[in-house]
């Protein structure tokens, strides 16, 4: 489908923008149902930051928050490519709310997953989103920092 007919797939930043949480989160969108290679690098990160049961559950708990989504969601979420720099608008909104959830954020959280489920299912979408998010966050903690680019300092913010 056409971005420009769908805006959900609009390019609204690159994934480089986010942070390491969100950029979990998003990389687990793209693979999930489409790229077995990448799942696989994703679980055993998983498995590497919390271990093999916890790694286990929190996988299930990213397929039910997939299946609440498929079951309830206003629409299918557009995803980029697995391996494209760009960040959809529908992947932005996702990855928000997973950082929401990790951070205890629970209205903003609730807000975000009502922007993809019914809002008779955004709790329940933001409760799992927020179990996933904590064990990402738990998990980005446990891997190495991004090596930092330096960056020129300019009085112009864009």
């Amino acid at each position: 489908m056409n971005s420009a007919h769908n805006r959900g797939a609009q390019r609204v930043g690159l994934l480089d923008d986010l942070g390491d949480v969100e950029r979990l989160a998003v990389r687990w969108l793209r693979s999930w149902d489409r790229d077995p290679v990448g799942i696989a690098h994703l679980e055993s990160t998983l498995t590497v930051g919390l271990g093999v049961d916890q790694a286990r559950n929190i996988k299930g708990v990213f397929e039910d928050l997939m299946e609440v989504g498929r079951q309830y969601g206003r629409r299918a979420l557009c995803r980029h490519g697995c391996h494209c720099r760009c960040l959809g608008a529908d992947e932005a909104v996702f990855a928000h709310l997973i950082e929401a959830g990790a951070c205890g954020e629970q209205e903003d959280a609730a807000l975000l997953a009502s922007l993809v489920v019914r809002p008779d299912m955004a709790m329940c979408f933001a409760g799992l989103a927020a179990e996933f998010g904590m064990a990402l966050s738990k998990v980005a903690r446990a891997a190495p920092a991004r090596p930092q680019v330096p960056t020129q300092v300019s009085a112009t913010v864009h």
